[in-house]
């Protein structure tokens, strides 16, 4: 039987800060998040005016903390016979203040901040919420931002991804066995 634990986001940055990890070496984890998406006040298409007001993004992701991107991007270099020299690092904008423990939640500012990777065998599922009805993303598509184009930097034919997510957008987070849901 799992474990849930309701806290609030300084508990479960406590937490966070506290657990010790070996240094490299990744820690499973699964976050659900919700974020509210920027999105454009008409319809990319057909130029109609956005009629909704917000729309939230719920997302369960299963992650990998305490990894770093860097080697992960010359490993996949190597997977690929391809030269670390293919690699261009770009700059960090969103430098984190770590604790001692893990390199994986620190402050930017005064806002907790989790970095991971995603867990690329754990296809990521979603659902959009638009004005507080769950809302198929087709109904949306026009108006939310477009997606990313590849990361041209890192050189690779398999592209590794990064994200920072803040605290706050953290539901429920689920780590070494134990549930932490958080209370908003």
């Amino acid at each position: 039987m799992k474990s849930f634990i309701r806290v609030t986001e300084k508990e479960l940055a406590n937490i966070l800060f506290n657990t010790t990890i070996i240094e490299g070496m990744p820690m499973f984890a699964s976050v659900l998040q919700g974020t509210e998406p920027k999105l454009t006040t008409k319809n990319r298409v057909t130029k109609e005016p956005r009629t909704f007001d917000k729309v939230v993004k719920l997302s369960k992701v299963g992650i990998l903390l305490n990894t770093d991107y860097t080697k992960a991007v010359t490993n996949q270099l190597k997977k690929e016979d391809k030269s670390e020299g293919d690699y261009i690092k770009g700059k960090n904008t969103m430098v984190l203040e770590f604790g001692d423990k893990n390199q994986f939640i620190g402050l930017y500012g005064d806002r907790f901040v989790i970095q991971y990777r995603p867990n690329d065998n754990i296809k990521p599922k979603s659902k959009f919420i638009m004005d507080g009805k769950i809302t198929s993303k087709s109904k949306l598509v026009d108006f939310l931002p477009k997606e990313t184009v590849k990361a041209e930097n890192q050189g690779t034919d398999r592209e590794i991804f990064w994200r920072k997510l803040y605290l706050s957008n953290v539901r429920k987070l689920t780590l070494n066995g134990v549930t932490y849901k958080l209370i908003h």
